[in-house]
């Protein structure tokens, strides 16, 4: 294999790699935005019933407040029956509002648990992603220097291979230039009678071209 099949080879292994590696960190980020937007949805909920608690909360101590007024009016009135009414009514109505304090008390308290664990979420999302953003810059630097030696290593092979290469063709250059140098080839006699001669002396027999 060449250097640049092996060449390609490993881009297409690591992109193969890569794909599968981001797929995964995509994933897990959008399986964390998802539980993030479902904490949101909760947040919500729990932010609208609250005001609504308080709400009405305002206007049973409003009303409460009246019937404090109503009770001492009727006192002033001489009138004890409208004033023991109106106190009985503002005992009531106080039962309610402790029952609606209470109510507004956890769900506050639910809120505030549900905020934090919305920020701590949200804050591990974004750890999540400069770590990722981090990773992917060190594995690229460290994909990259693995390739460059891979290459650098390919390189000097090949140098080797032409360095042999240009070593026989020298050989056979000088093979070449020593048999111009004995015999003119267009002339067969002086030619069989100069490599004959060597061949017989070197006791090889017949001696062929080099290819």
């Amino acid at each position: 294999m060449g250097l640049w099949d092996r060449m390609r080879g490993i881009a297409r292994s690591r992109r193969g790699d890569d794909d599968a590696w981001s797929e995964r960190m995509d994933t897990t980020v959008r399986d964390q935005q998802g539980t993030l937007a479902h904490l949101r949805r909760a947040l919500a909920d729990l932010a609208t019933n609250r005001r609504r608690v308080e709400l009405q909360l305002g206007r049973l101590q409003q009303q409460a407040a009246q019937l404090d007024a109503t009770a001492a009016e009727r006192v002033g009135a001489g009138d004890d029956e409208g004033a023991r009414s109106a106190l009985a009514r503002k005992v009531t109505m106080e039962k309610a509002i402790g029952d609606l304090a209470e109510r507004h008390a956890t769900l506050l308290a639910d809120e505030q648990k549900l905020t934090a664990t919305a920020d701590q979420v949200q804050t591990q999302i974004e750890d999540f992603r400069i770590r990722k953003d981090t990773l992917v810059a060190r594995e690229s630097a460290a994909t990259a220097k693995t390739e460059m030696h891979r290459i650098n290593r390919d390189q000097g092979a090949i140098a080797g291979d032409l360095d042999d290469v240009e070593r026989h063709t020298r050989e056979a250059e000088a093979t070449a230039a020593a048999y111009d140098e004995l015999a003119d080839p267009t002339d067969a006699a002086n030619w069989d009678k100069a490599f004959g001669s060597l061949d017989e002396g070197e006791g090889r027999g017949p001696k062929s071209l080099p290819q």
